[in-house]
C-alpha cells in the first residue's frame, strides 16, 4: 500500500494562511471601530487575500491512498471520497504544473472510465515518484512515457539554474561576512554548508537530466520499431 505524504511547502502555506486569516480577523473586528478608512480598506483587502489563499489550499488539498487493487482519493474540504480499481483507469497523462510552463513541478493526470479526472503532483506529495511508479505498475495501460521523461528534464533544468543563482548569491554574502570587520566564524560556516548542499543538489539535477534524456531516447527507439 502507498500513502501520499504531503509536501512541506503546501503544509506551511496552509498553516500560515490559516493562522493569519484567523488572527487578523480577530484583530480587524476588534479595531474596526477606531481604525481609519484607509487602514480598514487595507486590512479588508489583506484579509481577503489571506482567506483566498487559504481557500485555494483547502480546495486543492487531497489524501491519496493506493492499495494493491484500488486507488482512493479523499478531498476533505470538498466532501469527496472516490474509490477506483486500477482497471477502471482510462488514461495517465504527464504534464508540468500550471506555473506558466516553467517546469517547477511535475503533475500526473488520472482519468477514469466514468470520466472522473484528478491529478497528483510533486508539489503536493513528497513521495510523488513512488506514487507514480506504483500507478504505472498497477495499470495495464499503454503509456506514453515521452512526456514523462520530457517533464523530468525540464524540471531538472529549471531547478539546476535556480540552484546556480542561489549558490552565487549565498557565495556573495559569504564573501561579505568573511571580509567584514565583525568576522564571525559561525555565519560563513553555516553559509558554506548551504552551498555544499546546493552543489550536491546541482549534481543530482544534472544526473536526472542525463538519465531522463537517455531513458527518453531508449523509449523512442523501442516504440519506433
Amino acid at each position: 500500500m502507498k500513502l501520499g505524504i504531503p509536501n512541506i511547502l503546501p503544509l506551511i502555506g496552509f498553516t500560515f494562511f490559516g493562522a493569519i486569516s484567523i488572527s487578523m480577523s480577530i484583530l480587524f473586528f476588534d479595531k474596526v471601530d477606531s481604525a481609519t478608512t484607509g487602514s480598514t480598506i487595507f486590512f479588508a483587502l489583506f484579509l481577503l487575500m489571506c482567506f483566498g489563499m487559504f481557500g485555494i489550499l483547502c480546495y486543492r488539498f487531497k489524501i491519496v491512498v493506493m492499495t494493491d487493487k484500488k486507488l482512493i482519493i479523499i478531498i476533505p474540504f470538498r466532501f469527496q471520497f472516490k474509490t477506483f480499481t486500477f482497471e477502471n483507469i482510462k488514461s495517465l497523462k504527464w504534464d508540468l504544473w500550471e506555473t506558466f510552463k516553467m517546469g517547477d513541478y511535475r503533475k500526473l493526470s488520472i482519468q477514469t472510465n466514468s470520466g472522473y479526472l484528478t491529478n497528483i503532483s510533486d508539489l503536493e506529495f513528497i513521495n510523488y515518484d513512488s506514487l507514480e511508479k506504483w500507478l504505472m505498475k498497477k495499470t495495464t495501460l499503454e503509456l506514453n512515457l515521452d512526456r514523462k521523461f520530457y517533464n523530468e528534464v525540464q524540471q531538472a533544468k529549471w531547478n539546476k539554474w535556480v540552484n546556480i543563482i542561489v549558490i552565487l548569491l549565498v557565495g556573495f554574502f559569504m564573501l561579505l561576512f568573511a571580509t567584514g570587520n565583525n568576522f564571525n566564524f559561525i555565519v560563513p560556516l553555516f553559509l558554506a554548508i548551504i552551498i555544499w548542499r546546493l552543489i550536491v543538489k546541482l549534481v543530482q539535477y544534472q544526473q536526472r537530466i542525463n538519465e531522463s534524456r537517455q531513458r527518453r531516447e531508449d523509449w523512442r527507439r523501442k516504440t519506433s520499431r
